[in-house]
Order: structure tokens, then C-alpha cells, then sequence
């Protein structure tokens, strides 16, 4: 990844004058800004706190406050702590965790280490962030980075607080999490900063984005999508601006999806002749995936009125899976209203895939019903499922029906499971198998896999099995022998 070191006199030059236009706008924005790890958690409290000071140390006021008593209306630990309904008692531990660290974050910390449960210690942690990294992130960020163990509660921390510093100063954030991270931590940190940055002065940070070279997903993704939280359109214009393909397919995904969730018509609408382009897909679904979950039918009528292609099959798709988890008798009627071939299969295909993991008999008897040239994928998807979901379920049901082409797929999707675990018994699935080519196909491709595994068990099985083979089984098995095998 592209690195800007403190000191260098393009990271200087650069980040100083775009964080100054960061910093000319903060003024005339009143809300204060959340992590992406607090939108995550539910968390849009906001506590004002004051400016950065550096190398603060993190000592107890004196008569610091244990952090059960209820100020201003804040919730106490103790209340909170009896809350039963898990998001309620979450809401009401992070602004406990808040007023105490309004008080004294050294003292919320010594009493966040008396919660027992990790969830209820991460939600009042939360809230000591909220409050903490306002008013001193760099002593908040290294107490997370040196004494926050590896985890959740680390790396959410470090989020939050570099998220709020990025809204005050950008650089000073960035070369934080530069000079004294690294791996994915790292990188989700510079992304909250992207965050937090995008939040205050969207322009500014887009422009100091695209002027870098980073072609980083995450950052991409997270600058775009967060600016068209304020305004779409603009963050829209911003991500056709970008030069490379991927960057700007990237930014565009982003960019729609938070736009569907806020006006999927608009969204449709703005995109559609993008969409319809070759490599319009992902656009589609990202469209589809959220306006089905809020109005399949709508979604629906969208996904008729585009043209024949990827992007129109990949949306229907998208729709089948979105609108079958929800509601699956209206998901199938709406697949066969579809007179597009091609974008029929793709909504058969994806509802007997998501309905076989739930009523195997019901989306196989479904799939029974529809044209045969169409369900073939479907019935694929729909046995995958099933031996995923439920190995023992599907492997009675295998075997007490009789061998025949059409029982070909459950057998294989039940192999293929079962592969990891027991691999004699893919072996005499795949020998069950009606078809000569496609039996030794199965048998050569599952030997194969034992051989990378365990070599000498393989061919111990091979030895006293040989003479039940069937004279092509046994000319592949011996092709077989001659490969060579790479170990895993």
C-alpha cells in the first residue's frame, strides 16, 4: 500500500492543505461524527468534547465516580446491567460508559474491567470511546493499541477514536494509525479515518483520495459510500470521475448502495443505463439486493423494464434470494410472471437454491413443476443446500431411493460435503452414479483429492476395491495413477 510518512514533503505539503480545508468546514457542520464501528453497533450518540491534546495521561481525577450513578438523566451501570432486552441494555451501557467517561475515563476503564459478560464490557467500552476520543484520542489510542487485547475491543476502539480525530485532523490521524499499526488493523483504521474525514468535508477528502493514487477498495468504497450518505448525486459525479476501472466500479457500488437505501427509485433510476452496460452486474445487484428487501415488488418492476443482459439477469437473481428469504410463495409467483428466458432461470435457480436449505421437499416439489430446460441449476442448488444444511436428512433420503439420472445431482452435492469428512463414503456415492462418464469422472476427482491428503490411505482403498470396479472406472483410476499429485 501506498504510504505517507511523516515528514515527507509530499505527505506534508498535501495533507496540511487538504486538512485545511477539512478543517475550514468543521465549523459549519453541527453533527458530530460516529465511527463506521458505532454505526455497526447501532450507536448515533453523540457527546461534544473538545480539542486533541496531545500525550495526555490517563490518570483518575481525584474522587472519581465508580460509574453506577445515574447524571443528567444518563442511565446508570447498575440499571443498565438489569436491562433484559439485549439492544435496550446495549443503548443503555454505552451512555453509561459516556457519562463516565465525561467524568473521569481512567476511572470508567478500572470499573469497565468489573462487567463479566465481553458484550456488555464492549458496549460500555463503546461509550467511554465516544467520549474519550473526543477529547484526547492519541492517550485513547494507545491505551487501546497497548492495552486493549487483540479483538473486537481493540480494533473497534481504535476505530472510534481515529474516526473523531480525522474529523478535527485528518493528518494527525492518518500518520497515528500509519506509524503504529499495521496489517488489517491498519488498514480498517485508515478507512475510519477515510470515514470520519468524508463526514466533515466529503470534497476535501475525495479530492486528497483521488490525488494519492490509492486504487484500496475499502478506502474507495468508504469515501464514496460515505459521502453519498449527504448527497448521492455528487458523490456519484465524483466516483465516474476515477481514472481506473476497478476504482471507479468500486466507488459507483458504493455509491448506489447507500443511495438505494436512501431513494431506491432515484438510485434506479440515476443508474439504470449503467446497468445495462457488460460490466454492469455488480451495479445491478447492489441495487436489487437492497430495494428487494424493502419493496420486492417495486424492485421487480425495475428489473422488467431493463434490457436483456447481465446486469438485468444478475438483478433477478439477486431479487430471487432477497425476496424467497422473506416471502416465498410471492418470490415464486413472480418468477413465473417472467417471460425473459434467461432471467427466469436465474430467479428459479437462486429460490430453489435458498428454499432447499430450508423445506428440501418443498423446493424440490416446486422444481418439479417448472419448465426442465429452466429448473436444471436449481435442482443443483437446491441438493447443495440441502447437504449443507442437513448431510444426515439427505443421505436417508438418498438412500432409499433408487439410482437414476435424476437423483445424480443429490448424490454429488451430498459427495461433496461429505468429501472433508468421510471420503469413503463420496467414493461409493460417486460409484452409485448413473452415468458411466459422469461416475468416473466423480470417482477420479474424489481420488485425486484423498491422494493430495493422504496417499498411502488412498491407495490402500484403491488396492481393495479395484476388483469392484468397472473396466472404464479402472482405466481412469489408472490415468489417475500416473498424474502427478502435489500435496497439501
Amino acid at each position: 500500500m501506498f504510504s505517507l510518512r511523516n515528514g515527507s514533503l509530499f505527505a506534508n505539503a498535501l495533507l496540511v492543505a487538504i486538512g485545511a480545508a477539512a478543517g475550514a468546514g468543521v465549523t459549519v457542520l453541527l453533527t458530530p461524527l460516529l465511527s463506521d464501528t458505532e454505526m455497526r453497533s447501532g450507536h448515533r450518540d453523540a457527546v461534544p468534547g473538545g480539542s486533541p491534546e496531545r500525550g495526555h495521561a490517563l490518570t483518575p481525577a481525584p474522587g472519581g465516580s465508580s460509574g453506577s450513578e445515574s447524571k443528567d438523566g444518563a442511565p446508570s451501570l447498575s440499571a443498565a446491567m438489569q436491562e433484559l432486552d439485549p439492544q435496550e441494555r446495549a443503548t443503555m451501557l454505552r451512555q453509561a460508559g459516556a457519562e463516565a467517561a465525561k467524568r473521569d475515563p481512567a476511572t470508567a476503564l478500572q470499573v469497565m474491567q468489573t462487567i463479566s459478560s465481553e458484550q456488555d464490557k464492549l458496549d460500555y467500552l463503546r461509550g467511554i470511546y465516544s467520549v474519550w476520543s473526543d477529547s484526547d484520542p492519541v492517550a485513547a489510542l494507545d491505551y487501546a493499541r497497548t492495552s486493549l487485547h487483540a479483538g473486537t475491543m481493540r480494533s473497534e476502539s481504535i476505530g472510534i477514536a481515529v474516526n473523531k480525530w480525522a474529523a478535527r485532523d485528518a493528518r494527525a490521524a492518518w500518520m497515528w494509525a500509519d506509524e503504529n499499526l499495521s496489517g488489517p488493523l491498519k488498514d480498517q483504521a485508515l478507512t475510519d479515518v477515510m470515514i470520519g474525514w468524508t463526514r466533515r468535508t466529503p470534497a476535501a477528502a475525495a479530492q486528497w483520495l483521488t490525488s494519492t493514487g490509492y486504487l484500496s477498495q475499502p478506502l474507495i468504497a468508504a469515501t464514496a459510500g460515505t459521502w453519498a450518505e449527504q448527497n448521492a448525486p455528487a458523490a456519484a459525479k465524483w466516483a465516474s470521475t476515477l481514472t481506473n476501472k476497478d476504482a471507479r466500479q468500486t466507488a459507483t457500488v458504493a455509491v448506489a448502495s447507500e443511495w438505494a437505501l436512501q431513494n431506491p427509485q432515484e438510485a434506479a433510476a440515476h443508474y439504470t443505463d449503467a446497468v445495462s452496460q457488460m460490466d454492469g452486474a455488480a451495479l445491478a445487484a447492489a441495487i436489487a439486493d437492497i430495494w428487494g428487501t424493502t419493496n420486492p415488488a417495486a424492485a421487480a418492476d425495475w428489473i422488467r423494464s431493463l434490457p436483456s443482459g447481465p446486469g438485468k439477469d444478475e438483478a433477478a437473481a439477486t431479487l430471487a434470494t432477497v425476496w424467497a428469504a422473506s416471502d416465498i410463495e410471492a418470490a415464486t409467483a413472480w418468477s413465473g410472471s417472467l417471460a425473459d428466458a434467461s432471467v427466469r432461470r436465474q430467479a428459479i435457480t437462486h429460490i430453489g437454491t435458498l428454499w432447499g436449505a430450508m423445506e428440501p421437499d418443498k423446493a424440490l416439489a416446486w422444481l418439479g413443476s417448472q419448465p426442465q430446460e429452466l429448473a436444471t441449476e436449481g435442482y443443483a442448488g437446491a441438493y447443495n443446500s440441502w447437504a449443507a444444511t442437513d448431510p444426515i436428512g439427505l443421505r436417508q433420503w438418498v438412500d432409499t431411493t433408487p439410482v437414476s439420472s435424476g437423483m445424480d445431482q443429490a448424490r454429488l452435492s451430498l459427495a461433496d460435503v461429505l468429501a472433508s469428512s468421510d471420503i469413503n463414503a463420496s467414493l461409493a456415492l460417486a460409484n452409485q452414479l448413473s452415468t458411466t462418464r459422469g461416475r468416473d469422472d466423480a470417482i477420479a476427482r474424489y481420488y485425486r483429492a484423498w491422494r493430495k491428503t493422504d496417499d498411502q490411505s488412498a491407495q490402500e482403498w484403491l488396492t481393495t476395491n479395484w476388483s469392484t470396479f468397472s473396466a472404464s472406472t479402472q482405466q481412469r483410476l489408472t490415468v489417475e495413477q500416473y498424474r502427478p499429485i502435489v500435496a497439501r
